[in-house]
């Protein structure tokens, strides 16, 4: 299986989309069942700010368009005074407004967090390196050990049958899965040891000093603990297991930097894969 690597994934906010539709529909079936437009028209506001939130802008310009069209049908259909429609499209213009401003905000602090995220070093979700920061640590471990003569290895690590727990217990258990294995591997290893997010389901380890038979201990014991550890199910299944596989390269049994060290551990994973 190739190595994935960690993408946030691109989140189209369903649930913030349903709330949306929701919020509008029950404004709109309240207008429409209680004809009472001028008291109720104000909650239109509602979506209007969810959307500004979720899509910010764009999202509350859109909300608001939509409203201002549902409220002149609605208005329309009650059959009110003609006087009280500048009135109401004063109002939505104003909302419209806020939800620019709004929206602008909420724009700037998820922009402010995408900046704080890609500055940091560690992984959000598991709390390990990122996989820039470990090919960073792996290339200066190589050049010691090139300057002193010594050697080095990689042991990635990749979770087995994590389609099959993401199905049966679902996505918020999966990435729980995920981050109680990063706290396994990040105790279970020595305090210079690298550990880190390699990919979506695989992790890395790095071994300074370590020749080839002691990085297969390490990946032995590795396995043997994770296999050993529960992990969260659900109701039906409180506590699980899962299992992972493993495979090391070592500098310079293996290769003499660290892209071609990358690729014989990962090819090594790809074979123990299959």
């Amino acid at each position: 299986m190739p190595i994935v690597p960690v993408r946030r994934s691109t989140n189209i906010h369903l649930a913030s989309l349903v709330l949306i539709g929701l919020t509008g529909g029950f404004v709109t079936s309240l207008i429409f069942f209680t004809r009472e437009l001028v008291t109720l028209w104000p909650l239109y506001l509602v979506p209007i700010v969810i959307a500004a939130l979720t899509y910010h802008i764009a999202g509350a310009i859109l909300v608001s368009a939509l409203c201002s069209a549902l409220l002149s049908l609605m208005f329309y259909s009650i059959g009110l005074d003609i006087s009280a429609l500048p009135e109401l499209f004063v109002g939505m213009a104003a909302f419209t407004v806020s939800g620019v401003v709004i929206g602008f905000q909420a724009d700037r602090s998820h922009r402010h967090e995408n900046l704080l995220d890609e500055a940091s070093i560690l992984d959000p979700l598991t709390g390990l390196y990122k996989r820039d920061h470990l090919d960073k640590r792996l290339t200066e471990e190589l050049r010691r050990s090139e300057r002193y003569n010594l050697s080095a290895s990689i042991v990635l690590v990749e979770v087995v049958c994590f389609d099959d727990f993401k199905n049966q217990f679902g996505h918020y258990k999966a990435e729980m899965l995920l981050e109680h294995l990063g706290d396994v591997l990040r105790i279970g290893v020595r305090d210079h040891d690298i550990v880190a997010r390699y990919g979506m389901i695989t992790f890395a380890i790095v071994l300074p000093f370590a020749r080839p038979e002691a990085a297969q201990a390490v990946a032995d014991r590795v396995r043997k603990v994770v296999a050993d550890t529960e992990f969260e199910g659900d109701v039906l299944e409180p506590a699980t297991r899962c299992g992972v596989r493993t495979a090391l390269a070592t500098y310079p049994d293996d290769a003499c930097d660290r892209d071609a060290l990358l690729v014989v551990a990962e090819h090594r994973l790809e074979e123990a894969s299959s």
